[in-house]
């Protein structure tokens, strides 16, 4: 039995972040239930973002979030439709949606509108700026809210380089990540109170929680954007090799500075003054940086990652992520795996952030999206719609 294997969830959400945190529910053993309007998700016409090919057999870029759901169609700005989404909920255990409260408001549906009706029911919401404050009905996307808010985009990027260049969905992903687990939460204080519960996140939330050690250095005074001659130290630094390669050397520990002095061929740096003790090594990091610099620059990052694992020194290559897919640790770990459709198009896909001893994850399904509106008459006649009555919904444009 998976973890959540006899948990429905109805999702009304789009773009990344609600979907996303749906999918996760799905893989974990629920039954995920996406309902769209008759236009579909607005992230099925967005494949260019990641350059994935889309055919009317394919679409990888809005698979990524949505596999592993049924999908259903509903028109809610008519009664039908609407009276269609309340019997979905009915015996919904998790309401998940990322639409804004007043959009829900309007609908219906806010978590104020739906809790005495449903009272088991978990309602979750993912946000763009919170619940609460003057921003709260604003628009929000992570390039916008989890990026730009949370000072992520000014702050990263080295002193002089402009603005950091974001990808797409790391915001979404990581909220996604959070709410999925309120979300368990909640269904365990059920499972004692029976009753259910509110959660939300937000992106502003999540990046804030992300990126708290970056908030206490700037609330403590440091200076950012920085540029790596700013470092913590020498020793925990990105050095660039012969090739034009980059990797991250990770000397913690001031006590190993002189073994790595020594596997560089450098121990004489040990002994100078001016690196003796672990306040004169981070008063000197900018003069011992440059240093570094040159002696790395000597041999390509191939040949520093084997001299560094031979002697078990913290540190990791620069990665890209045309790499990634392919990497032995990720493979073995089932982090990724390889998808090919009916019409041949080829994917990479990356399976949730959390593995169970309940779920093989060699075998975690991957059930395409296909049309939006696939399953609309499978689930509707689950819940007592007749054929004749689905008919006429199609007929009056009620669903799709």
């Amino acid at each position: 039995m998976k973890p959540l294997e006899g948990i429905k969830v109805i999702e009304l959400s789009t773009m990344l972040a609600g979907p996303m945190a749906a999918r996760l529910l799905a893989e974990w053993g629920a039954d995920v239930i996406k309902v769209e309007t008759l236009n579909g998700d607005a992230w099925r016409k967005q494949a260019g973002t990641t350059l994935s090919p889309c055919t009317p057999d394919a679409n990888p870029n809005f698979d990524m979030q949505n596999i592993n759901k049924r999908f259903v169609s509903l028109n809610m700005r008519t009664q039908t439709g609407h009276d269609a989404m309340m019997k979905l909920l009915e015996t919904a255990d998790v309401f998940l949606t990322n639409f804004r409260v007043q959009a829900l408001e309007g609908m219906g549906m806010s978590y104020e509108q739906l809790k005495d009706r449903f009272p088991r029911l978990i309602h979750a919401s993912v946000l763009g700026y919170g619940a609460e404050g003057p921003d709260k009905d604003r628009p929000g996307y992570d390039y916008t809210v989890f990026f730009s808010r949370t000072g992520l985009m000014a702050d990263l990027p080295p002193a002089g380089a402009g603005p950091l260049v974001p990808i797409g969905g790391i915001g979404d992903h990581s909220v996604s990540v959070a709410i999925t687990g309120g979300i368990c939460a909640a269904l365990y204080r059920r499972s004692v109170t029976g009753l259910g519960d509110k959660v939300d996140s937000s992106l502003l939330q999540s990046g804030i929680f992300i990126l708290s050690t970056g908030i206490l250095n700037g609330f403590n005074g440091r200076v950012l954007p920085r540029t790596r001659y700013d470092c913590g130290h020498a020793g925990s630094n990105t050095y660039q090799g012969s090739d034009g390669e980059w990797f991250y050397l990770a000397c913690i520990d001031y006590r190993r500075f002189p073994e790595l002095c020594n596997i560089i061929g450098c121990p004489e740096i040990a002994k100078d003054p001016k690196y003796s003790t672990n306040t004169e090594y981070y008063k000197n990091r900018t003069e011992l940086t440059k240093i570094f610099d040159e002696i790395f620059n000597k041999h390509p990052v191939s040949y520093w990652d084997r001299l560094l694992n031979e002697h078990d020194m913290p540190h990791e290559v620069l990665r890209h992520f045309k790499d990634v897919p392919y990497d032995p640790q990720v493979q073995a770990n089932h982090y990724t795996y390889f998808h090919e459709y009916k019409d041949g198009t080829k994917t990479v896909f990356a399976n949730g952030p959390v593995h169970f001893g309940s779920i093989n994850p060699e075998e975690i399904p991957c059930r395409e999206s296909g049309p939006v509106g696939r399953d609309t008459d499978e689930v509707l006649k689950e819940y007592g719609y007749t054929d004749a009555e689905l008919e006429a919904m199609h007929g009056a444009g009620d669903i799709r």
